[in-house]
């Protein structure tokens, strides 16, 4: 191409445009073109601001773009030599894309599964596969990298099983699997991320139970969260062995008979959020002996229809949410020993709101040291200033 082409300000009518070697950037920022516009060589692009100083996105009549680069076995590995960061998105018809080296985080949505990595990504530390419908499994040379550290897999619904050895992902420290309803088991192989602090289960409808001897493993686990499972009928018994975790939410998950036993033993929890579970219709047993829980929400619970007589042991709870647990009538006689409880929210607990009255309620004397009460409808809201969740109460902690 002509390379005072960028001057030609009054040019409209641009077919074709060829980035010569080397190039520093697109000659068209200054140009106001009309109809069809086909950019090829942009292989020879190596640098984000080249690119954008073709202002594409300020083309306002073009009607046709095409983009385009050309690729050989031979230059694979010179391609984008610096790129750190990938995405592509909504291409299912495209079945292989050049991986460069260089990459660390990767972004495919709405992609064709033949495209899933097998190059040797040793600097890759950001994987997001997001609605690959047809994704049935994942290849073992996915999790090569031992850089990996955060690992997402959103709206996979055919995938149905995880590599069996996942254990070079040793700097794993964030898994999230969410919206893959034919996955039904988790591989012992979790035993051997001994880095993860992080791992979120959220709408895996055919998942029944988690691995006993994978989640013992996980020695640096600090949040764990298990949501909208419909078919989860345990915990993993080894949980107890979890001496790190801070922060455990179960929610929507109507078929999970229990918690296990061995509460007590987790030593460092801070947070508790028991969402819309049937089965749930007490604490468990050995929280009193958790000197660490700061927040304790429940919700959507209509089999609980009391507190224990040893909640007043949970001197260090700070945040204290119930809400539409309409069995739940009073409050323990100790409740009032909760000296540090800083925030109560307790809706849609139509007995328990009453008793709760102020000034009147037969439970009133047992709350009224709280700072901030939020009890009902905000209509009725007795006294402080905001009502505050179990997770922005925890945030508000550790600041």
């Amino acid at each position: 191409m002509p390379s005072k082409i960028g001057l030609l300000v009054k040019l409209q009518t641009l077919p074709l445009f060829v980035v010569p070697k080397k190039a520093r950037n697109i000659q068209l920022g200054r140009l106001n073109l009309y109809g069809e516009l086909n950019i090829t060589g942009l292989e020879n692009i190596k640098v984000a601001s080249s690119a954008v100083s073709a202002q594409l996105h300020q083309k306002k009549n073009l009607e046709s773009l095409g983009l385009y680069w050309e690729w050989s076995s031979a230059n694979y590995g010179n391609a984008f030599p610096r790129l750190k960061k990938l995405t592509v998105k909504s291409c299912p018809k495209l079945a292989h894309i050049p991986l460069p080296q260089s990459l660390q985080h990767l972004e495919l949505q709405d992609c064709n599964p033949r495209m899933m990595p097998m190059a040797d990504l040793s600097l890759l530390s950001v994987l997001i596969l997001d609605k690959i419908p047809d994704l049935v499994s994942l290849p073992e040379g996915l999790f090569a990298s031992v850089s990996l550290s955060s690992l997402k897999i959103l709206s996979c619904p055919k995938l149905h099983s995880m590599p069996l050895h996942m254990q070079n992902l040793s700097s794993l420290k964030s898994l999230t699997i969410r919206w893959c309803g034919e996955l039904s088991s988790l591989p012992q192989s979790l035993q051997n991320l001994k880095a993860l602090e992080s791992m979120e289960i959220s709408d895996c409808h055919s998942l029944t139970s988690l691995p006993n001897c994978g989640i013992a493993g996980l020695a640096s686990l600090r949040t764990l969260s298990i949501e909208n499972c419909s078919k989860l009928t345990s915990l993993s018994s080894s949980l107890e062995q979890l001496t790190l975790l801070e922060h455990l939410t179960i929610m929507y998950c109507p078929k999970l008979g229990s918690f296990p036993a061995g509460v007590k033993h987790l030593s460092s929890l801070r947070s508790l959020i028991v969402l819309s579970c049937p089965w749930f219709d007490s604490l468990p047993e050995g929280l009193e002996n958790v000197k660490t829980l700061h927040c304790l929400e429940i919700s959507s619970c209509p089999n609980l229809t009391a507190l224990p007589e040893w909640f007043e042991d949970l001197g260090s709870l700070r945040s204290l949410t119930i809400y539409d647990c309409p069995n739940l009538k009073l409050l323990p006689p100790g409740f009032k020993l909760l000296t540090k409880l800083q925030h109560l929210s307790i809706q849609e607990c139509p007995e328990l709101e009453e008793r709760c009255r102020q000034g009147s309620g037969e439970d009133w004397s047992k709350i009224a040291h709280v700072p901030h009460k939020y009890i009902g409808s905000p209509q009725v809201r007795q006294s402080g200033d905001a009502s505050m969740s179990c997770s922005s109460s925890v945030q508000a902690s550790s600041q």
